[in-house]
C-alpha cells in the first residue's frame, strides 16, 4: 500500500472514532443517560481522533462537534436560552482536558503520560462545582446503580469514580499506541486493571461485610396533591382568593402529613416550597403545623416558599418542628440560576433527635458536594432534602443526591414534586422511592437507619480532587520547561 492511501486509511478512521464517540458521548449524560458503559467509550475513542489529527485541524474540527454533542445531551433539560447556556458552558469547560492531553501529553514520557488526561477533567469539575452548576453533570453519576464502585465516593468522592473513567480511555489510548503489544502493555494495563478490580472487590467486601446495621425509624415524604398556580391565576390577582388558595393547600399536606403519621411515620417531610405563604400568614401557617407536630408527636419539616404580595422578596425554607413545638429554620443556599430567592447563611441546619442526628438542605444545595459535607462532619444520621424537580431531569437529579448519602455516611429522604422521591441508606441502597409522573399517590414511606456512620471523605473531603489539581498542575509547569520534542 503507498503511503497516500496509509494516510488516507488512517484519515478515514480517525472520523469513524470520531462518529463513534459522538454516539456514545450523547447517551453517556445528560438526558440521554440510559448507556453506563458509553460514560467509559466515548472518551476513548474522542481522544483516538484527536491523537490521530494534526493538532490544529483536530482541534478546530473536535470543538464545535463536541459542543454540538453537550447541546443534544442537555436538550430539553432546561428551557429556552438556558439549556443553551449551560450545554456551551459545559462544552467548554471538558473541552479542555481533551486540549491538555494534546498539548501535554505528548512531551511526557511513559505510561505516566497517562495520568494527565484524568487529572486534568477532575480539576475541571472541581472547578465546576465551586461554580453556579455546582457538580451537575460529573461523570461519577453515570455510574448510579454500579453500587460497588460507588462505594469509592466514600474515601475520593465523585472525584475517584470520574477519574477512573476518564484514566481507563487515556490507558486503551495508550495501549493503541503500543499496537496493544502484550509485552509493551502488560505493566501498564494490569496495574489499572489491578486499581479497578481492587475498587470494586473493596465495595464489595464493603457492602457484604458492613452491612446497614441499625434500628430504622419510619419517615414520610408528602408531595403536593394539586397545582395551586392555575387556581391561584383564576384569582386575577385578588389577595383574598389566593390566600383561600393557598390555605387549601396547607391543608392537604396537614391531611397526608396525618395519613404518614397513622402509618406509623415519625419524621415526615414535605416537598420544596410545598405551600406557598404570603409573610404575614406565614406565622398563623406555622401555628398550625407545630400543633400538628406536637398532637401527632411527630417531626415536620415543612417546605415552605415565603412571598410579598408583590412577590418581590421570596423565602424559599425549610422549617423544622420537633414534637415539643421548637422550631428551626434553614433558607436554600445555592440557587438554581434565575432565581432570585433571599440566600441563606451557608450553614447546613442540624438537629439532634431521638432517631439520630438530623439534617436539613434544599433541592439544588446537594448538588455542592463540599457543602454538603457540613453534614457529614457533624456526624449526621438523615438527610432531609425538601426537592422540587421537573420531567427533564428525572430521575437523574435525584440520584445525584444519593451520592451524597455515601460519601458522608448518613442515609437520606428527598420527597420531590414534580419528580422522583426517593429514600437510601447510607451505602445507596434505595429503600422506597416514588415518581411524580407515574403515580397519583403524594405519600411516600419509608424505614430508614437511625444511626450513619463516619466516612473519610467525611473528614478529608475533596483531598483527592486537590491532588489530581496539584499533579496537573506540576505536569503543565514540567511541559512548559521542555523544548519542542524533549519528554519529560
Amino acid at each position: 500500500m503507498s503511503l497516500h492511501n496509509s494516510k488516507m486509511k488512517s484519515e478515514y478512521w480517525s472520523y469513524i472514532w470520531l462518529v463513534i464517540g459522538f454516539i456514545f458521548l450523547i447517551f453517556s449524560n445528560g438526558f440521554w443517560n440510559i448507556i453506563p458503559i458509553a460514560a467509559w467509550l466515548a472518551p476513548i475513542f474522542l481522544l483516538r481522533f484527536l491523537r490521530t489529527q494534526n493538532k490544529t485541524k483536530g482541534l478546530v474540527i473536535f470543538a464545535p462537534v463536541y459542543v454540538i454533542a453537550w447541546i443534544i445531551m442537555l436538550y430539553g433539560m432546561f428551557l429556552g436560552i438556558i439549556g443553551y447556556i449551560f450545554a456551551v458552558t459545559y462544552g467548554i469547560i471538558f473541552f479542555i482536558p481533551f486540549l491538555a492531553d494534546r498539548f501535554i501529553t505528548p512531551k511526557i514520557e511513559g505510561y505516566l503520560s497517562t495520568l494527565v488526561f484524568p487529572s486534568a477533567w477532575v480539576t475541571m469539575e472541581l472547578i465546576a462545582s465551586f461554580t453556579l452548576f455546582g457538580s451537575l453533570f460529573s461523570l461519577a453519576y453515570t455510574q448510579f446503580g454500579n453500587l460497588p464502585l460507588m462505594q469509592l465516593v466514600s474515601i475520593t468522592g465523585i472525584w475517584g469514580i470520574s477519574f477512573l473513567i476518564i484514566w481507563f480511555a487515556s490507558v486503551v489510548n495508550w495501549a493503541w499506541e503500543q499496537e496493544f503489544s502484550l509485552p509493551k502493555i502488560y505493566k501498564g494495563a494490569s496495574l489499572y486493571l489491578g486499581i479497578l478490580i481492587f475498587i470494586l472487590l473493596f465495595g464489595g467486601a464493603y457492602l457484604t461485610f458492613l452491612p446497614v446495621d441499625s434500628d430504622t425509624v419510619r419517615v414520610a415524604s408528602v408531595t403536593r396533591s394539586f397545582d395551586i398556580f392555575p387556581l391561584a391565576k383564576e384569582c386575577n390577582k385578588n389577595i383574598s382568593c389566593i390566600q383561600g388558595v393557598l390555605n387549601q393547600s396547607l391543608d392537604d399536606f396537614l391531611e397526608h402529613s396525618k395519613q404518614a403519621a397513622d402509618a406509623g411515620a415519625k419524621i415526615i417531610v414535605w416537598q420544596e416550597a410545598g405551600i406557598f405563604v404570603f409573610n404575614d400568614d406565614e406565622a398563623g401557617y406555622i401555628r398550625q403545623a407545630r400543633e400538628f407536630a406536637m398532637r401527632e408527636k411527630v417531626y415536620l419539616v415543612m417546605g415552605i416558599m415565603a412571598i410579598s404580595e408583590d412577590e418581590s422578596i421570596n423565602e424559599n425554607k425549610v422549617v423544622l418542628i420537633d414534637p415539643s413545638g421548637h422550631t428551626s429554620e434553614y433558607l436554600k443556599t445555592h440557587l438554581v440560576p434565575g432565581d432570585n430567592h433571599i440566600l441563606g447563611d451557608g450553614k447546613v441546619l442540624i438537629q439532634d433527635s431521638p432517631y439520630g442526628k438530623l439534617a436539613s438542605v434544599i433541592c439544588y444545595d446537594a448538588d455542592f458536594p463540599n457543602y454538603v459535607r457540613q453534614a457529614g462532619k457533624a456526624n449526621a444520621d438523615l438527610m432531609l432534602i425538601p426537592s422540587d424537580d421537573w420531567e427533564a431531569i428525572t430521575p437523574l437529579h435525584a440520584r445525584m443526591a444519593s451520592f451524597r448519602s455515601i460519601e458522608n455516611g448518613f442515609s437520606m429522604i428527598r420527597p420531590t414534586f414534580e419528580g422522583l422521591s426517593i429514600a437510601v441508606d447510607y451505602h445507596g441502597n434505595i429503600l422506597s422511592q416514588m415518581n411524580d409522573f407515574t403515580t397519583e399517590d403524594v405519600v411516600m414511606i419509608a424505614d430508614v437507619p437511625k444511626q450513619g456512620i463516619k466516612t473519610i471523605y467525611s473528614q478529608i473531603g475533596d483531598l483527592f480532587a486537590w491532588l489530581c489539581v496539584l499533579g496537573f498542575l506540576i505536569m503543565v509547569g514540567l511541559s512548559l520547561t521542555r523544548s519542542k520534542g524533549e519528554k519529560i
